[in-house]
């Protein structure tokens, strides 16, 4: 009998596995991924750039035409100023919530041994339950909400494990509702938690600290970092930060909040938003794997166990045949 792997052994397969599926794929992965991240960036920074300009030459217009020298009037331009970058901003996270469900279906296609043609296909299978999926993720952010608080972060942990295959369910088993999908996953998860846990550490440590840290890294010896932050320090320079400065050199922080440091940071945040963005596919492969492994676990014990049943009532029936064989002599 072959020797059966220990549960570090399996789950390090399945991750190496999933790593090894999301490069041989990253250029279709990349390409359904990048309006759902660079579309964010785009409508934030389309947002923040109305307001910059409009908020440099508010005053010569004002000067310029009096009826500029009405507040909601103003406000009112903003906020039309402001909206095409808002409707970029919403469709590009609506389609990343979306990609969160259906790259799961991209990922149980590709370890079924099939190919990647379709993206759109698999978008389709979401967007057709989308009342159910909304409510699937209201209640998971409800859930993730009420354990937010700093005393129930130990609890956070346990419930973010059980919930950790609910995308899959969801996505896979189209029969399920947004409940559920919740309470699948918790009874998926209940034999397999240190199973899921280590996977769960080992996608975290490579997809949110590891591979960004890397990336912003690059940018800042690249100096890349320092590019990208001259336009968002032009913004930065429009809030009072000498008022700040001035609070905080009357505390015993002694600290001076700088423009360019601010802008630094917004700019490597959004490189490490980016990276771990791109790495959503991964994160998929790896659990839809483990999710398909579980349910194939199951599925197996399931027959063993009626097989089991059936032997046990194999003796009883015979034994009642016999009696009613006697009976008949």
């Amino acid at each position: 009998m072959a020797k059966k792997d220990s549960v570090f052994v399996n789950t390090a397969k399945i991750f190496f596995n999933g790593i090894k599926m999301y490069f041989l794929n990253f250029e279709k992965f990349f390409k359904y991924m990048a309006f759902p991240i660079f579309g964010q960036i785009i409508g934030i920074s389309l947002i923040f750039f109305a307001s910059y300009i409009f908020t440099l030459h508010v005053s010569s217009l004002t000067n310029k035409s009096p009826i500029f020298d009405n507040i909601p009037l103003v406000f009112l331009i903003l906020l039309l100023l402001t909206l095409p970058g808002f409707f970029i901003f919403c469709k590009a996270f609506w389609d990343y919530l979306i990609a969160m469900a259906s790259l799961n279906s991209m990922a149980s296609t590709l370890l079924e041994g099939g190919e990647l043609e379709d993206l759109g296909i698999h978008s389709e299978l979401i967007k057709r339950r989308t009342g159910s999926y909304i409510l699937f993720l209201l209640l998971i952010s409800i859930i993730y909400l009420l354990l937010s608080f700093p005393l129930l972060w130990g609890l956070l942990a346990i419930v973010f494990v059980y919930l950790a295959l609910s995308f899959q369910v969801f996505a896979l088993e189209e029969d399920k509702s947004a409940f559920g999908a919740i309470k699948t996953s918790i009874s998926l998860i209940k034999f397999n938690f240190w199973r899921t846990t280590i996977l769960l550490i080992m996608l975290g440590a490579t997809t949110y600290w590891l591979i960004p840290g890397l990336i912003s890294w690059g940018f800042e010896q690249g100096d890349l970092a320092g590019f990208f932050s001259y336009p968002v320090e032009q913004y930065i320079r429009l809030l009072p930060l000498n008022d700040f400065n001035s609070i905080l050199a009357n505390s015993p922080v002694h600290y001076t909040i700088k423009s360019y440091t601010i802008a630094k940071f917004i700019v490597l945040t959004t490189v490490s938003f980016a990276v771990t963005g791109f790495t959503l596919p991964l994160r998929s492969l790896c659990c839809t794997e483990l999710y398909k492994e579980i349910i194939k676990k199951n599925y197996a014990g399931k027959i063993a166990a009626d097989k089991l049943a059936q032997r046990a009532q194999k003796p009883k029936n015979n034994k009642k045949r016999k009696n009613i064989e006697d009976d008949e002599d």
